[in-house]
């Protein structure tokens, strides 16, 4: 995944998107919107850690092509968006209120969130907390952090995990530990090769909340080009059947 040193910087310009900003908790957030001529079914993308808006392109792409409309955010304290990344405290914040500005810009009949790894998790996070959501997607994504800290092969992770999480975190950030009454339709999608976020995170959390489960067997943490499609594809045929055949 890719580094990004200094926050706030002004995103690139990507062929077929239109850049834009929107109101976080406090924060401006930057991103893309991938818009459809009239109201559709809208998937909002949430990138890794390390990674910006422009990091989701792919799946957005894949999207926008089969009549979805798109927007890809930079969360805060990565390029594009302003504020201090912290891990999910006030993420759920954050998305409450872009995703107000979002629906007011972009003509939606649905929102789903897609987000993946540390995006996937601050989806799971907001639908937690009552964001107002058709659906989440959650690829590679931790759900107990507890549990990642003890079996990732990452040693990075664990490093920053020590370094950003406060001890309430450990637990409130770790949407497995609130699966109990879940109402927000879930695809947890996992890569039977990763050994970052092990493959149990995704599974055991969808079975705890009855939820989609997408298995990809030559997967390891990050989705490849050839991942992608697949994941997108699922996607659609639970959240959007309409857009399937198309």
């Amino acid at each position: 995944m890719r580094s990004v040193l200094v926050p706030g910087l002004t995103l690139p310009p990507l062929a077929g998107a239109e850049r834009l900003e929107v109101s976080g908790h406090g924060v401006r957030l930057g991103g893309y919107v991938w818009p459809q001529p009239q109201a559709a079914p809208l998937f909002v993308l949430l990138h890794g850690y390390g990674q910006d808006a422009a990091a989701m392109v792919r799946p957005a792409e894949a999207l926008q092509a089969r009549g979805a409309a798109v927007v890809s955010l930079s969360m805060r304290g990565w390029r594009g968006s302003g504020g201090c990344d912290d891990y999910g405290r006030s993420h759920p914040a954050d998305l409450r209120a872009a995703l107000g500005d979002v629906r007011a810009r972009v003509p939606a009949s649905s929102v789903v969130l897609l987000g993946f790894s540390m995006g996937g998790l601050m989806a799971l996070l907001a639908a937690r907390q009552g964001v107002p959501l058709d659906g989440v997607v959650a690829v590679s994504a931790p759900t107990d952090l507890r549990r990642v800290y003890e079996t990732t092969g990452y040693r990075r992770l664990r490093r920053y995990y020590d370094a950003v999480l406060t001890p309430e975190q450990w637990v409130s950030c770790s949407p497995a530990r609130f699966t109990r009454g879940w109402r927000v339709p879930t695809l947890n999608v996992v890569g039977l090769r990763d050994t970052i976020c092990p493959p149990w995170e995704g599974q055991s959390f969808a079975a705890a909340v009855r939820g989609g489960l997408l298995e990809v067997p030559d997967m390891g943490h990050e989705p490849g080009p050839d991942h992608w499609p697949v994941i997108v594809e699922a996607a659609l045929a639970r959240f959007a059947p309409a857009l399937v055949q198309r």
